[in-house]
């Protein structure tokens, strides 16, 4: 082999094991990228119902925090025998023989234990409210009305929906 096809044939090869280095460090990269985007998925937030006291002065926030705290336990109780329910309801689908009617009962049932609580946290926060000012009721309203915030998973950070 002549000394210039081996200098041709060195440059090939350099280049073709650029390329491979190149795709493999590439591959890595976007894999190690990817992996980290679903980590920071972005992850519904604490609901309104709880963020609100942040809208409230700092005297009146832990008043709220309180006021919420054993409606909460109860609420939390009873959401997670909602959510049992609608899993067995779900499982009605796969019996044979299939009974729509049993399905659709089971899943009221869950919403309806889903809606007692709900009731029962709403209602201890107007009743809290009734002790609030015009301003404080306003700003409380406004952290009510809006959608849950969604927060990055890892770090924390609490971003607005938008």
């Amino acid at each position: 082999m002549s000394p210039r096809n081996l200098t041709i044939a060195l440059f090939i090869s350099l280049a073709v094991n650029l390329f491979a280095i190149g795709a493999v460090v590439g591959g890595l990269v976007i894999g190690v990228r990817m992996t980290e985007g679903r980590q920071m998925a972005m992850r519904p937030g604490p609901p309104p119902i709880f963020t609100a006291a942040e809208s409230l002065p700092e005297a009146r926030q832990d008043a709220y925090r309180q006021a919420l705290l054993a409606e909460a336990r109860e609420a939390r109780q009873a959401l997670m025998q909602a959510s049992q329910a609608r899993r067995e309801a779900w499982e009605g689908l796969a019996k044979e023989p299939y009974d729509p009617a049993t399905v659709q009962r089971d899943l009221a049932a869950a919403q309806a234990i889903e809606a007692q609580a709900r009731s029962v946290l709403e209602t201890r926060i107007v009743t809290f409210a009734e002790d609030l000012s015009l301003e404080e009721r306003q700003a409380l309203a406004g952290a009510l009305s809006q959608p849950p915030r969604r927060q990055r998973e890892g770090r924390g950070e609490r971003l607005r929906e938008r």
